[in-house]
């Protein structure tokens, strides 16, 4: 079985589908990050620009067509939204974040995302749905770094609006451990069945 995970066919990927930030948020979210890391001596663990993920899911390389296909289809159908971002939370010990204000488009928008998880079972790697996405300041803290950085955030402020018209679907494989962007999926309010060859028929 592991012989054949290996072929190039079989191989599993990993997926991310993320909802991008405007490249003004996506600086302010960043320049805090880093400031924050460096006052409280904690190392940056992120490889990714700051977003919203909404999908983590793994998939075999054959399928990855299909995939982008079925994830095009959910994002040509969703409407573009507003997105507010306010203060910072927390999941303690370990993980500081901006607070989403926001929650029905992104519930409407994984509800329709959940429609292609056939395409996602993969023993042993069961897709991560997320419905309420949070905007990462730091994870993997420390109990101890945890306690000195929230009690720098937890009455810091922190804005942020912005109209949602797109997803990205990020990809990595075994050989590639970076994080690439395999497609910009924009959202353009069509009905579910509209395929993209039959806009430009």
């Amino acid at each position: 079985m592991n012989n054949l995970f290996q072929m190039p066919a079989y191989r599993i990927n990993e997926y991310r589908v993320v909802v991008p930030l405007p490249e003004v948020l996506q600086e302010k979210m960043h320049h805090l990050r880093v400031c924050m890391h460096e006052k409280h001596g904690v190392k940056l663990p992120f490889d990714l620009k700051p977003s919203l993920t909404i999908l983590n899911c793994h998939a075999f390389e054959r399928i990855e067509p299909k995939l982008v296909e079925r994830l095009q289809e959910v994002a040509m159908s969703h409407n573009p939204f507003k997105v507010e971002i306010k203060d910072f939370s927390a999941y303690p010990s370990h993980t500081i974040y901006a607070d989403v204000l926001t929650r029905s488009p992104f519930n409407e928008l994984v509800k329709n995302l959940r429609k292609a998880k056939w395409l996602m079972n993969i023993p042993q790697h069961e897709p991560y749905f997320i419905t309420e996405p949070h905007l990462i300041l730091a994870q993997r803290l420390k109990p101890k770094e945890f306690t000195r950085m929230w009690l720098d955030c937890e009455h810091r402020q922190f804005t942020g609006r912005f109209v949602a018209d797109a997803m990205l679907l990020l990809k990595r494989s075994p050989i590639n451990k970076r994080w690439t962007v395999l497609r910009r999926m924009e959202f353009m309010s069509l009905p579910m069945f509209v395929k993209q060859g039959e806009l430009f028929a």
